[in-house]
């Protein structure tokens, strides 16, 4: 079977055999892990209402409009489309000329609510967007195409 040379049969070398024999397993590994690609299953997705609410100076709180996208600063997840946005003075303290306390509607600073919708998977701890889980009450840093600013999540809801 093997000669004095080392050759199977007289013909391969037993070690050039190794290398052949370890090289198609590679291969045969290789093939069969292409062949056999797991099916992923995905959550099914629901379309989500995100709101907002943020205390922002009136430049930037004008720059915010219907039909913009908006995304996660520190992930970059796409959070959804402005389908609503309200602005509206933010009321504050000023003293008259009496010494009586009066509210007046600011010049500098407005409320700015927004609603966003996206695509998203509800569950029952979070609504969770792209990769990112969302909750009321968290603070997120938007940005859009003009702006970039943080507000708080007020609201969540299923269209």
């Amino acid at each position: 079977m093997i000669d004095k040379q080392g050759r199977l049969f007289g013909k391969i070398n037993v070690f050039d055999l190794l290398v052949i024999v370890v090289l198609a397993v590679i291969v045969g590994r290789i093939i069969y892990d292409k062949m056999n690609v797991q099916q992923i299953v995905t959550p099914p997705q629901d379309t989500i209402l995100i709101e907002l609410q943020a205390d922002l100076l009136n430049p930037i709180g004008q720059t915010v409009a219907e039909g913009q996208k908006v995304y996660d600063k520190r992930t970059g997840v796409y959070l959804g489309q402005v389908r609503e946005v309200s602005i509206r003075p933010v009321p504050v303290a000023v003293a008259a000329t009496n010494g009586d306390v009066i509210w007046v509607d600011s010049q500098r600073s407005s409320e700015v609510r927004l609603v966003l919708v996206n695509q998203g998977t509800i569950t029952e701890n979070a609504y969770q967007v792209g990769a990112l889980a969302i909750r009321i009450g968290e603070r997120i840093t938007l940005v859009g195409p003009q702006f970039s600013f943080d507000a708080s999540i007020i609201g969540l809801g299923k269209e």
